[in-house]
Order: C-alpha cells, then structure tokens, then sequence
C-alpha cells in the first residue's frame, strides 16, 4: 500500500515525537513465542484449531493460563525460562471458556454453556493450578464473559453478558434475556458459591436500558468494580463487598477527522466520522481513582482509540487517532476494516515496572500493541511492539520484567500462522522494532 501526501503531513507531528524511542534507555523486546499448537492434548489432532484468548500469570510469574475456545480448555504453560517456554498441560472442560485468573495456586474461569443465545447458561470454575482437581463450580445463571478476582481474594466479578444474535433482526437491541454483574464471594481463598450476588445493570444505559450487555470488568484495590456495557455505550461502577452500584455514565462519543475509511487498497486518511460512539470493550483501572478504556465498538461505533476517565465520570484524556496513526504507519493498518473498526483497539493492560507505570493498548486487526507511559496526564507514546496475529489479551509480569500476550487467531486451514503466546522483557536497550521517523 501507498500513503498519499495527506496521510504523511497529517501524520509528521506524531511521527517526531515517535522517535522518542531512539533515546529510551529500556524497552520492551519479544524474547519468545509459544505456539498454543503446542499444548494440544494426546488423541486431538495436531491441525486442530487452538487459541490463546484471556491469558494470566501465577503470583511468581512462572506460570501462565489461557484460555482456549476452539479447543474448550484452558492451556498452562511455564515460562520459568522465559526464553524458552514449555506446554504444562491443557485441561478439557464442559464449555466454552470465556476468561480466567489466578488466585494462588488455583484458577478461576467462566465458561459458556448456552443452547442457544435465548437459553443462555454457564457456570464459574476453580481448579487447582496444576490442573489436578477442581476445587469448586458454581452455576451462574447466564453467559460469562470477563472474570477478575479482587486483589484481597475476597470475592470473583463475573461480566455475565447474554450476548446478541448479530443475525436476528440485524442485530438489533434489546435482545433477552438481559445480562447482569455475578458477585461470587470467597472465602479463604475458595469460592462460596451459594453467597452469589446478582447485580442488576438494566436501566441506566440510554441506548437499550433493558439489555445492559456487559463486556468487560475489572477491580481496584478498594473492590470497586467498573464494569464496560459495550454495545450500550455506557460504564458502570459498583461496590464489589455490597454490590451497590455507585456511578454510572455514557462512555461518551469523539469527532474523529481524517480517517481511513474506504476499503479500496489504499491508505487515505481523508474522511470524517462525527460524534462516533466509544463502545468500549476492555477496562482496567491505573489506579483507585483512574480507569483506562479500549475503545473498539461492536454495535454502531468504535473510536479507535483509548480514553482515562475518573469514577466521577469526567473524561481525562482521549487518544483520538494517535494509536490508529501509529498502526498505519508501522505497516500494520487493516485496510479491509477502515470502513468499520479500523486498528480495532479491544484488549487492555496495565502494569507498574521500576516504578514506572505503562499502558499496553492491543490491535486486535492490526497485531500490535502500543506501550504508553502514564502521567497522570497525557500518556505518553514509548513503543510498538510486533505481535501474534489477533492479540486478544496480555498479562504483565512486572516482579520479572515481563509482559505476555495472548493471541488468538489461527491459520491453520489457510496453511499459514498458528496462535501463539508472546513473551517480552523490559530491558536496558533501544527498541528493536519500528524507529518511525520522516
């Protein structure tokens, strides 16, 4: 592809301060791959569809999980020589697994079990880490997506999404039955599942008040949960100990100008989106106050970029196109998803190395990450970093210098790219990937 004149004028501020690479004194560097192929249990075939999906680390950082779809389990992998991962084992389960944790030396995961998208159904897991026995299992009542533990180990959030048919009625909301927030209690380090709370989200979103749709769900260090509603629009703040829900308010929309959104081979970043919705997808917290969100649309938007608000509810920063722009000139823009999503932000992480804390913004089309450093202002651009094909989640390992990525897409049947799980390290060194400079 080709960047026309515009592209590269509108583009020439950012490019300069992308340079900033070259002065890093660290930075991240991909150290190691893991193909999920590798994890395939004995008696499946080895040309059998596998993924890295949601992806987290044990407390010593030695040990990663994923989770797995195509394959309907979770894969361990131990990355005690980080350079040189090894398979640990996949254990099969009764579902679809949507995400998981780690609290101690067990995991905790939702899995899907639904008939049909009206009958939806799943249930909540924990098994030992080592995969050798399931600790308990609790029924909740609906779909799950995202899982997050609290960091005291006091209770599980459980996004329970009752996703939509996109084929029924085009995919128009409300669809039933509505999704809720699942409050799983525990108590000395185990579920207690008879003490679930049932968080209703209907009625605060102005978009389809009756069909919430939570996505995404993350906790801070005082059990406040904020929950993402992304095809609604909206975020959600509740108390984890009581389930009450604090706040509440519209993800908000964003003018977006130049921007790439003619499929027609070519980049030109010459047209105009007005008040695009967020939608966001992925959220986590900076710190008790701060939440970052990836702002990849599902329904009637997607902004392409990332935004920090407060729990008050007041906008802190907006991204715009800065990441959209940096994909693109990296060589990784999708150009077959500029009339919808473009570099489709989805997946989020954050992590505080050398006192240093970083924002990891995933591309879910484009198969990178950016790195961020955060302020407490505007984030400031450190780096790309190349990724597997569709990273859909990354974990990071600060206690060890590291950062994981999970990625899901595989290319098996087109004879190309397997998943794989990706590991980098923070190093005293330039970046060694994509110095952008015009």
């Amino acid at each position: 592809m080709r960047m026309q004149r515009n592209l590269l004028l509108s583009l020439l501020a950012v490019s300069v301060s992308a340079s900033v690479q070259a002065s890093e004194s660290q930075s991240f560097q991909r150290i190691s791959a893991f193909p999920t192929a590798n994890n395939i249990p004995p008696g499946v075939e080895k040309t059998h569809e596998s993924s890295a999906e949601i992806i987290a680390a044990s407390d010593d950082g030695n040990t990663l999980v994923y989770s797995d779809s195509p394959l309907s389990g979770i894969g361990i992998v131990d990355i005690s020589n980080p350079k040189m991962p090894k398979g640990k084992g996949f254990v099969t389960l009764d579902g679809e697994p949507t995400s998981i944790a780690i609290f101690g030396d067990t995991f905790i995961a939702g899995v899907n079990t639904s008939e049909s998208y009206t009958q939806p159904s799943g249930y909540l897991v924990q098994r030992a880490l080592d995969a050798s026995t399931q600790v308990a299992k609790c029924d909740l009542g609906g779909q799950p997506d995202s899982v997050a533990i609290a960091k005291d180990g006091s209770f599980v959030a459980v996004a329970i999404e009752n996703e939509r048919d996109e084929d029924l009625n085009d995919g128009v909301l409300p669809q039933f039955p509505a999704g809720h927030l699942a409050l799983v209690p525990m108590k000395k380090g185990l579920l207690e599942c008879e003490a679930q709370k049932k968080v209703a989200l209907t009625g605060l979103a102005g978009i389809a008040p009756q069909d919430p749709e939570p996505e995404f769900v993350d906790i801070n260090s005082k059990g406040e949960v904020v929950v993402t509603l992304q095809e609604n629009n909206h975020i959600v703040l509740v108390d984890g100990k009581t389930g009450k829900v604090m706040n509440d308010f519209p993800a908000g929309e964003v003018d977006l100008t130049n921007v790439d959104l003619d499929e027609e081979r070519a980049l030109t970043f010459d047209g105009e989106q007005l008040a695009r919705k967020r939608e966001p997808d992925a959220v986590k917290w900076l710190d008790d106050d701060r939440f970052v969100i990836a702002n990849e649309g599902d329904y009637e938007g997607g902004s392409r970029g990332f935004t920090i608000f407060n729990k008050a509810g007041e906008e802190l920063y907006e991204s715009g196109l800065d990441f959209e722009y940096r994909v693109a000139m990296a060589g990784h823009y999708p150009e077959k998803r500029s009339g919808n999503k473009g570099a489709e932000p989805e997946g989020l992480e954050v992590g505080t190395y050398n006192g240093e804390r970083y924002i990891f913004v995933l591309s879910e089309r484009g198969s990178v990450v950016g790195v961020y450093r955060d302020t407490g202002k505007a984030p400031e651009f450190i780096q790309l970093l190349p990724s597997g094909i569709a990273p859909e989640s990354a974990v990071a390992i600060p206690s060890r210098n590291l950062l994981v990525t999970a990625n899901e897409k595989d290319l098996i049947e087109d004879g190309g790219a397997r998943a794989h799980v990706m590991v980098y390290a923070l190093e005293d060194a330039e970046s060694a990937y994509l110095k952008l400079n015009l």
